[in-house]
C-alpha cells in the first residue's frame, strides 16, 4: 500500500510539474502576516491551500472539467484528518466497479466516480489523489508563510528540518546545515522520495 501511494504521489507531482500555471499569489504580505492572530493565520493558509487544490485538480486531468464547479463546492470539507471530501453514503457496487475497471476491493463513492475522469479512475487507488493534492498544498503553503514570518522577524539564518518519522525522505539528511534565508534551497528538495514534502524551516538564532 505504501509503495502504491508513493508511486501515485510521484505521478501526481510529475503531472503537476508540467501543467501548473505557476505559484499562487500570496493573500497577505510578510508584514501583514506577522501581525495576524493565530486563527487569522490559519484562515489565510487554508484559503490559499483550497485555491491551490482547485488549481491542481483542474491541471491534473484526473477530474472531469464539467465537475470542477462541484469540486469547488465540496473541497472546503477537507481539514485535519478528513482529507476526502466525497460522501461514502452511496458507493459503487461490484458490477459498477467492474465496468469501470476499478479494484473490486476498494470502497468507491459514487460521487467521486462521477467527478473523476477515466485517467483518474484508472489509478490503482483513485481515493488517494485528493489527499495527495491536499498535503502537497498544505505543507507548501505553510512553508511559504513560515518564511514570510521569519523574514518579518528579521531572521537571517535558517535550517531545513524534517517532521521525523517514516514519511520523511532520505534526501533531507544531506541538507542538515545552516543557510542564509535568501539562499535556501527550494522544497521539496531535488530527489525527494516522500509522497509529499513535509520538511519545514527553522530559525537559527544569532
Amino acid at each position: 500500500m505504501a509503495a502504491d501511494l508513493l508511486a501515485l504521489a510521484k505521478k501526481v507531482r510529475e503531472v503537476l510539474a508540467t501543467q501548473r500555471s505557476g505559484d499562487l499569489k500570496s493573500l497577505v504580505s510578510a508584514v501583514n502576516y506577522e501581525i495576524l492572530t493565530p486563527n487569522e493565520r490559519k484562515d489565510i493558509v487554508r484559503k490559499e491551500v483550497l485555491a491551490g487544490m482547485m488549481r491542481d485538480i483542474e491541471a491534473s486531468g484526473y477530474f472531469k472539467p464539467e465537475k470542477l464547479p462541484h469540486m469547488e463546492k465540496i473541497i472546503p470539507k477537507i481539514g485535519g484528518y478528513f482529507t476526502d471530501p466525497f460522501s461514502y453514503q452511496d458507493c459503487l457496487d461490484d458490477g459498477e466497479k467492474a465496468a469501470l475497471h476499478i479494484n473490486p476491493e476498494l470502497k468507491i463513492s459514487r460521487e467521486m466516480a462521477e467527478c473523476m475522469s477515466e485517467k483518474g479512475l484508472a489509478e490503482a487507488d483513485p481515493r488517494q489523489i485528493i489527499p495527495i493534492i491536499y498535503y502537497m498544498n498544505l505543507f507548501g503553503v505553510s512553508r511559504k508563510y513560515k518564511l514570510k514570518e521569519l523574514r518579518a522577524r528579521g531572521v537571517t539564518r535558517v535550517k531545513i528540518i524534517d517532521m521525523g518519522g517514516d514519511l520523511d525522505c532520505e534526501e533531507i539528511k544531506t541538507h542538515e546545515r545552516v543557510y542564509s534565508i535568501d539562499d535556501m534551497p527550494d522544497l521539496p528538495l531535488p530527489g525527494c522520495s516522500a509522497a509529499y514534502c513535509r520538511c519545514d524551516f527553522e530559525a537559527v538564532e544569532e
